[in-house]
């Protein structure tokens, strides 16, 4: 009787343990498909929230592309005009149009008026102007004439004759200025330029003098240029007939005009004062002489 109990609790016990087996294997089957089905839900849900997510960035690229061509045609980055703009700008360029040709013909009226005068004082290259100061009565008609005879800045032979300007190479050449040579004529070889700290040739005469000092026409001969030089300041050219020119520079003052005729020993201007370039040798005039262009030592035609 005994042993019956103990094979009927052998056979509970082991009937219990298989159940439970089975339950827990159950369970646990059941714990994995429920696992699996929450981590494919969770899967599918991230996969339609990626979705919505890009068509909502897709969405947003879309408006803010058209948000940027409305931009783009706004008229604070492209301004555009109205019918009254538009016309207004017309009228202002018509007006720029107008002002060049009054301009034009101002200038054209300036170089007219400038040919047809006589015995003033003309202004300089870059707008320096003379002092006008009366002429001898007996030297203004032959001024008159010797000017209706120039051709801009080229004057002809005959006008040369007719005012009595023939320079030879006999004749020789008042000092134009009181003072004494800084730096001499040389052409065939280089001289010291202290200001400019160098050597180089020299086609003319730096002769000191203190400013204001008065400069005289060397010879008789007809005022053919006045122009303005970076070096040489107010530079007036004198020909003086048969090829023979001189060169004065560094001037102020001017007591003649383009087209003046001048005996020699007549006022042409004052020293100036020093240009950059000499501004250690001081005030002085650039004195230069030359025979068909070529350039002349003038010492040897100075009294």
């Amino acid at each position: 009787m005994d042993e019956v109990n103990d094979m009927d609790k052998r056979a509970f016990k082991n009937f219990i343990t298989k159940r439970s087996s089975i339950w827990t294997l159950s369970l646990c089957i059941t714990g994995i498909l429920v696992l699996g089905g929450i981590a494919a839900l969770n899967g599918a849900r991230r996969t339609k929230d990626n979705g919505v997510q890009t068509e909502t960035d897709l969405g947003q690229m879309a408006y803010l592309g058209e948000d940027v061509a409305d931009t783009l045609e706004d008229d604070e980055l492209f301004p555009t005009l109205d019918k009254e703009g538009e016309e207004e700008l017309a009228q202002a360029s018509g007006s720029v149009v107008e002002e060049d040709a009054s301009a034009s013909d101002a200038g054209t009226d300036a170089v007219s008026d400038n040919a047809g005068t006589d015995g003033m004082t003309s202004d300089g290259a870059d707008g320096i102007v003379g002092t006008d100061n009366p002429e001898p009565a007996e030297a203004q008609e032959n001024t008159n004439e010797a000017a209706e005879a120039t051709s801009g800045s080229v004057i002809s032979e005959q006008a040369l004759i007719d005012a009595g300007v023939s320079f030879t190479e006999q004749d020789s050449l008042l000092w134009p200025v009181a003072g004494t040579i800084l730096i001499d004529y040389s052409m065939d070889g280089s001289v010291y330029f202290p200001t400019l700290d160098q050597y180089k040739y020299n086609p003319a005469l730096i002769i000191g003098s203190e400013a204001g000092n008065q400069v005289l026409a060397a010879a008789k001969g007809i005022v053919e240029t006045i122009r303005v030089e970076d070096e040489t300041g107010i530079t007036l050219v004198l020909n003086i007939g048969n090829g023979y020119k001189l060169t004065y520079g560094q001037l102020k003052e001017l007591a003649v005009a383009e087209g003046d005729v001048v005996d020699a020993g007549t006022l042409l201007g004052y020293v100036s004062e020093p240009t950059k370039y000499y501004t250690v040798e001081g005030s002085n005039l650039y004195f230069g002489m030359t025979q068909n262009d070529a350039a002349v030592d003038p010492v040897l035609y100075l009294e």
